[in-house]
């Protein structure tokens, strides 16, 4: 009588443990700087800091010994699956973006110093008329 208790109730923790530890929920994580194509595309060689801050964000990571490089990396997890990891460097000589490395595509005007402006800021940019 007691054998069949004792197995009734180990086949109870044993079924509850193996149940409760499959259904595990793991939250997105999500942490760094999130930078689409499209805003690396506005990079171009002669930019300042300021101007890179301003259409990026604050790097994720200034190299204390060398101020000249930033690193713009963004973690993302999605339940069990494998993270995604994105890497941005820039470099810079003084003041001004000299280059780029990375996970992101080099714009094809990059190299030429003009990155793709407002449009809005062009003196010959008008509002649709009504």
């Amino acid at each position: 009588m007691q054998i069949k208790h004792f197995l009734k109730i180990s086949a109870f923790v044993v079924a509850t443990t193996l149940l409760t530890t499959s259904c595990a929920y793991r939250a997105p994580l999500t942490q760094g700087n999130y930078v689409e194509q499209d805003l690396v595309n506005q990079l171009a060689v002669g930019m300042t800091k300021e101007q890179v801050r301003y259409l990026l964000g604050t790097p994720m990571v200034i190299d204390p010994y060398d101020s000249t490089r930033w690193y713009y990396v963004h973690f993302s997890r999605i339940g069990w699956k494998d993270p995604k990891v994105q890497n941005l460097v820039l470099l810079f000589n003084g003041d001004s973006l000299v280059d780029m490395s990375g996970d992101f595509q080099k714009p094809t005007t990059f190299d030429s110093g003009i990155g793709v402006q407002n449009p809005a800021a062009s003196p010959d940019f008008e509002l649709p008329k009504n």
